[in-house]
């Protein structure tokens, strides 16, 4: 009778380790969802439009004394503006790319 008493004791054991465990899973995919959140929420911060247009009109305006000044207002016309100033500000990032790649 006493080994049927000690099974019983090592599977209630084996039970409550088991609870633990399923408690330690559920803590750690909770910090991982929380951790998830704030880097969403990072790489969604919004950008300065203002230092992004100073840095698109840095990159246009070495293009365009490199000698690509007609490809610098196709590009412009690309994005639907006459000059920088028309160019709506979540395209600022292309804009600097396509300039970027001129003359390669």
């Amino acid at each position: 009778m006493s080994v049927m008493n000690d099974l019983d004791l090592k599977l209630k054991e084996a039970e409550n380790q088991l609870g633990q465990i399923q408690e330690t899973i559920r803590s750690i995919r909770q910090l991982l969802s929380n951790n998830q959140d704030e880097a969403s929420c990072d790489a969604q911060q919004k950008r300065d439009h203002v230092e992004d247009k100073v840095t698109v009109r840095k990159m246009l305006a070495k293009k365009s004394g490199e000698g690509y000044t007609a490809q610098v207002k196709a590009l412009l016309h690309k994005f639907g503006a006459e000059k920088l100033s028309d160019v709506d500000p979540k395209d600022y990032k292309d804009l600097y790319y396509s300039a970027e790649g001129l003359g390669q």
